[in-house]
């Protein structure tokens, strides 16, 4: 469904098509919620990452490739002459995890320091692969994006349902709209987490 959409199904439920702000942010976090849930992996992205000049350690500020980034998946380096085929995976590990246990740094890593993507190789390299989690896109609202909102929309409109029950007071209804939005995050699980049927 499209935001218009998702919207006029809210407005259908609460019967309060007054409260237009209120019930787009609530579809808004709705869609965040929804797709924070879990690690989906219709929520991965893959991007090529070229550095200016081949280093053992390269760094690249994540928020300013993606300002929807929300975790790290995956990095795998890579010889531009030799292709990203015969590349090598990056462990990607904490902060706290980047010395050995002789205090020593560690190689083949990567991790993230703030807005900052760090990445220590074995070799010079100049060229690599991420792939990482990222958000919907929920405003502006003329650009909205949720797979979510796709496949399974009433887990979104359930749930913003329930927002609005709850703000205006109603708390039977709003309990009642939390049961049916923990079926739906069921079946959303279902759904998402499972990229071949069985």
């Amino acid at each position: 469904m499209t935001f218009d959409e998702l919207l006029a199904e809210v407005y259908i439920l609460t019967n309060r098509p007054d409260l237009t702000a209120e019930t787009s942010s609530a579809i808004r976090a709705a869609t965040l919620k929804a797709h924070s849930s879990d690690f989906f992996s219709r929520d991965l992205y893959e991007v090529e990452l070229a550095f200016e000049e081949s280093a053992y350690i390269q760094s690249i500020d994540i928020y300013s490739l993606f300002g929807n980034y929300r975790a790290l998946k995956y990095v795998k380096r890579y010889d531009a002459t030799d292709g990203p085929e015969n590349g090598c995976y990056i462990e990607v590990v904490t902060p706290e995890e980047i010395l050995d246990s002789y205090s020593r740094n560690r190689s083949d890593i990567a991790y993230i320091a703030g807005r900052m993507l760090q990445i220590r190789a074995g070799v010079a390299f100049q060229a690599a692969i991420m792939g990482a989690y990222m958000y919907p896109i929920v405003t502006p609202v003329g650009d909205y994006s949720s797979w979510v909102a796709q496949l399974q929309p009433w887990a979104i409109i359930n749930e913003a349902a329930r927002v609005i029950f709850k703000m205006i007071g109603y708390d039977e209804q709003s309990a009642q709209y939390n049961t049916l939005v923990a079926e739906e995050y069921q079946l959303l699980k279902m759904t998402g987490l499972a990229d071949v049927g069985y």
